[in-house]
């Protein structure tokens, strides 16, 4: 006989919630302080490592305990058709597990968490450096952006459209063959 339970939290916690003040209270301040020293620290890690990685662009926090980290889907759209699927790999390849930013509305990034112990932070960095090792791929990052660059040129030609796509001041266009280059 299968016996299934299930609970349904609806609403807030109020065992938590009755708890509260006392853990805020009793809880030195000591232990905040240096929570916050092993998250900053580790934001600082993260984004100097992630960085360094070709395809990535990690964004600095601003007191969050995540990092958000961009991808240049270009140079990994052979093997991969969204963040989803990037994710989904460097969770099966390196053991490396982030959030999509597609769970956020925010196609083409990726989520980690940086509350973990810096040794493992430091871990998790290099595992993801060996994972885009693997999967990026610079030369189609530019092939890629430079048949859509080609197409948009071309398509805004179609158009009439003038602007070169910069805010120079300048509304005259070079031609055909004019690249507009979106900066990652």
């Amino acid at each position: 006989m299968n016996i299934y339970c299930f609970q349904r939290i609806i609403g807030a916690n109020t065992i938590v919630q009755g708890a509260l003040p006392s853990i805020l209270k009793d809880t030195p301040a000591s232990f905040f302080n240096e929570t916050l020293d092993i998250i900053e620290a580790n934001a600082k890690l993260s984004f100097e490592k992630l960085s360094q990685i070709p395809g990535l662009r990690p964004v600095m926090p601003s007191g969050a305990m995540y990092m958000m980290v961009g991808i240049d889907r270009a140079g990994f759209s052979k093997d991969f058709n969204n963040d989803l699927e990037i994710v989904e790999a460097m969770v099966t390849e390196q053991s490396v597990f982030c959030l999509p930013g597609k769970c956020f509305n925010i196609p083409n990034f990726f989520r980690i968490v940086l509350t973990v112990p810096g040794n493992l932070m430091a871990e998790a960095c290099d595992r993801i450096a060996e994972f885009c090792e693997k999967h990026y791929d610079i030369h189609a990052r530019f092939e890629l952006g430079q048949q859509q660059n080609c197409l948009t040129t071309i398509q805004n030609k179609d158009d009439n459209y003038e602007s070169s796509g910069f805010s120079n001041g300048s509304s005259s266009s070079s031609g055909i063959f004019h690249f507009i280059w979106k900066k990652l």
